[in-house]
């Protein structure tokens, strides 16, 4: 059998992984925290890694970027294990370079497949739910000290090549044609604004939409596009009812017809802001980044800036980031969302968008708050872009439809926006 490693801060589950692990055969060295195991690992080489997340010091995620960092652990395969479960948190693993991410409690069978699974495919796999086995993507980024062989040359061929075969009707994501295009020229930064948060109650949607009136307010023709896959909110809290949304380029192809993609959008009378809306519902398909990047395209030779609201990192939010001009990062003055935004910029510095694109907004979504400013902005190793104020009648402009930039323009809630205007124009 194999030996394995797990590393993790809490003594009771390093027993219970040990003695699962055990009763099948292999062989297991634990550590109770990142440290101990990056020594034990390279001093070891087990064929395997389990780590937790949460840990003192090290999280989980930095001690598999050590790993993967030096010669002597690069190829161990790793599990990641943790109580934390949302797609955010497998994304950012895989991000790391995990194998596979097992959620807690996991049982002794759920473990022992998923572990001998890893173990078979080895580290250039990636292992999901249900055993799925696919390889990871040469741009996700190479593992370090690892030698991919290089295949030998394909024979000429001595008929022409056939034609490719004709798609299957049916809905494709837009941008699925361009996947094999080379990747290595960055495309252009467009004045597009994407205004992000992984954490639910930060008040995202609340902040782009204001920050788009705030824009507008400048005479500027706006845009705001809600990227969510899972039913956005914009029109809820501009009080439209969109006939169209961008589902309705899913059949389109690669590169959306301008006439068809004018046609979709609402329009915010009180402001002039256009509305690209998202599907009510979870959308029948998803947008490819280069689609996205194609519809923002489109729009910013009306529109000038597009502000996109993004609430998951999914592919068409990846794509918008990447030809942002600024990315404005929302967050709340809870831990949690302290820690989901360090991670964010973590993965946001891993997708190559440079620090000086990034602005940090702090939200206070209550009149109390948990951490302070100073201890965030030392938590984060950067300084807080714009400090909003907790507002009280966030809700009744919510449901008035009227944001509060344009409701309470001498608030100082609708002050610290214009202040982020400010800087996502400058």
């Amino acid at each position: 059998m194999s030996r394995i490693l797990v590393i993790d801060d809490d003594i009771n589950l390093l027993q219970m992984v040990k003695l699962m692990l055990e009763r099948v055969g292999h062989q297991v060295e634990i550590a109770k925290d990142g440290a101990k195991g990056l020594e034990l690992a390279a001093q070891t080489q087990p064929e395997l890694a389990i780590i937790d997340v949460m840990m003192p010091s090290l999280s989980g995620y930095d001690v598999v970027r050590k790993l993967r960092e030096d010669p002597r652990t690069a190829s161990i395969p790793v599990v990641i294990l943790t109580a934390r479960s949302q797609p955010m948190d497998k994304e950012m693993a895989l991000e790391a370079g995990a194998n596979a991410f097992l959620s807690k409690p996991v049982t002794a069978q759920e473990l022992t497949e998923r572990v001998d699974a890893v173990i078979r495919a080895g580290v250039r796999y990636r292992v999901h739910t249900g055993l799925l086995t696919e390889p990871i993507p040469q741009q996700a980024g190479e593992v370090p000290g690892v030698i991919t062989p290089v295949p030998p040359p394909l024979p000429r061929p001595t008929t022409p090549p056939a034609a490719p075969a004709a798609r299957p009707a049916g809905r494709v994501p837009i941008g699925v044609e361009d996947q094999a295009r080379p990747t290595d020229v960055p495309p252009a930064r467009l004045p597009v604004t994407t205004v992000i948060s992984l954490r639910g109650g930060t008040g995202c949607t609340t902040i782009a939409i204001n920050l788009a009136l705030a824009l507008a307010a400048e005479t500027r023709r706006v845009c705001i596009a809600d990227l969510s896959a899972v039913g956005g909110h914009v029109p809820l809290y501009l009080h439209l009812k969109p006939q169209h949304s961008w589902q309705d380029l899913l059949g389109q192809g690669d590169s959306p017809d301008p006439r068809a993609l004018g046609g979709l959008l609402a329009q915010h009378q009180p402001s002039g802001v256009a509305v690209l809306a998202a599907p009510p519902r979870p959308a029948d398909g998803a947008l490819s980044a280069l689609a996205t990047q194609h519809v923002l395209r489109e729009l910013t030779t009306t529109y000038n800036p597009v502000v996109a609201d993004a609430r998951q990192l999914d592919p068409a939010v990846r794509g918008a980031l990447q030809v942002s001009s600024s990315v404005v990062v929302v967050m709340s003055d809870d831990p949690p969302s302290v820690q989901t935004t360090s991670q964010l910029l973590v993965l946001l510095g891993g997708m190559g968008i440079e620090m000086g694109r990034i602005r940090v907004v702090l939200n206070h979504v209550r009149p109390t708050f948990d951490v302070p400013a100073d201890a965030i902005q030392k938590a984060l190793k950067r300084p807080i872009s714009v400090d909003v104020p907790y507002e009280p009648g966030q809700p009744v402009a919510i449901r008035r439809g009227v944001p509060l930039v344009s409701a309470k323009p001498d608030s100082a809630f609708a002050h610290s926006i214009q202040q982020l205007a400010r800087t996502v124009v400058s």
